[in-house]
């Protein structure tokens, strides 16, 4: 399969869920921008982790059934990213817990399905060939056509082992070994939340996996709490366009605010269109022009190290103040979504 690139919806964040309105305008974004799918994985979904044996509810169900209509209609590829959290082996209980869930997947008739491992306990025995072995079974009762898999251990960022132990060793090679070749490998790079992707790193982990790593980009995202009180709207940096030979995939988690996203995301297809003639600048000029309209692009553009260097943490009440009434008069139609997230933002925390 040729290179793709897209969005992932992955937050954490509870207080702070995506509705589905600006969901669905996605569908028209990704188009316009030849975004190749949307994958529908956030972490508050409880429905896709802590309790994905339970059913969603049915408004929710049909949501989500509209949203893959929507990109469908868009030539945009539909995913979902489902955890099968805390399943530790193939047991007859989880079998047919993990029959019954992809049932109810295949109703959305999803392109793409990711089998998700990351974030919850390692205390599983042979971890890569457990793992492995769960991916087949799921991917034996869905009809989706393609398949992303995450480990426990997706990049090489120490936290993850402070967090959820010592990785096994040869884990990433051992993934590679024992899952079949029609799976995709997600990794997010050198740490959680990487400043850019070389050549060296990325082939490492092609040698390890057997494959091309499909790239998992926690950019722009700001759902940890160091990150929450910026709005990272710039233009991709740190990503050289080659990343188009050197993975399988490019998938960008974007931010708590999905309008403002939009931004520094569009940013991403002139990156992979433009190649050597790439000017990040320029691409984020053009950008935020065209999305929010020229009086409210001067304006981000104004106040944009507030934005993405002091953050509301920093801000006195005096600065607070101005940017709330500057950024209060764009009410256009076309401003409205953009301003309201940037106003929301300005808001202190409780």
């Amino acid at each position: 399969m040729a290179f793709q690139y897209g969005v992932i919806e992955g937050l954490y964040d509870q207080d702070n869920q995506w509705s589905w309105e600006s969901r669905n305008a996605y569908a028209s974004f990704c188009a316009g921008k030849g975004f190749d799918f949307y994958i529908y994985a956030p972490k508050n979904d409880p429905y896709l982790r802590e309790q994905w044996d339970k059913p969603w509810p049915e408004n929710d169900f049909s949501q989500l059934n509209t949203l893959g209509l929507e990109l469908k209609q868009n030539n945009v590829r539909f995913g979902v990213g489902l955890t099968p959290f805390n399943v530790r082996e193939l047991s007859q209980t989880s079998r047919q817990q993990l029959k019954k869930k992809i049932a109810s997947i295949n109703q959305l008739n999803p392109d793409i399905l990711c089998i998700l491992f990351d974030d919850f306990s390692n205390e599983i025995d042979d971890l890569a060939k457990t793992q492995a072995e769960i991916a087949e079974f799921i991917a034996g009762e869905s009809t989706a056509n393609q398949f992303i898999v995450v480990g426990t251990y997706y990049s090489r960022d120490p936290l993850l082992q402070r967090v959820y132990g010592a990785m096994p060793e040869g884990y990433w090679s051992d993934l590679g070994q024992y899952l079949d070749p029609q799976f995709e490998i997600f990794w997010t790079g050198d740490h959680v939340i990487s400043l850019g992707y070389d050549q060296p790193s990325l082939q490492a982990m092609t040698d390890h996996f057997q494959r091309k790593p499909f790239l998992w980009d926690n950019y722009p995202v700001n759902d940890t709490d160091w990150l929450k009180n910026r709005l990272r709207l710039y233009t991709f940096t740190g990503r050289p366009w080659q990343i188009s030979d050197w993975c399988s995939g490019h998938a960008v988690n974007p931010m708590i605010q999905p309008w403002l996203s939009m931004i520094p995301l569009a940013t991403l297809s002139d990156l992979y269109h433009q190649k050597d003639r790439f000017d990040g600048h320029a691409s984020f000029k053009q950008a935020v022009n065209d999305l929010c309209g020229k009086k409210l692009a001067s304006a981000i553009q104004d106040n944009l190290l507030y934005f993405t260097e002091e953050g509301t943490l920093n801000f006195s009440g005096f600065t607070r103040k101005r940017l709330e009434k500057t950024f209060s008069e764009f009410q256009s139609e076309k401003e409205q979504p953009f301003t309201r997230e940037i106003l929301k933002w300005l808001q202190p925390s409780e």
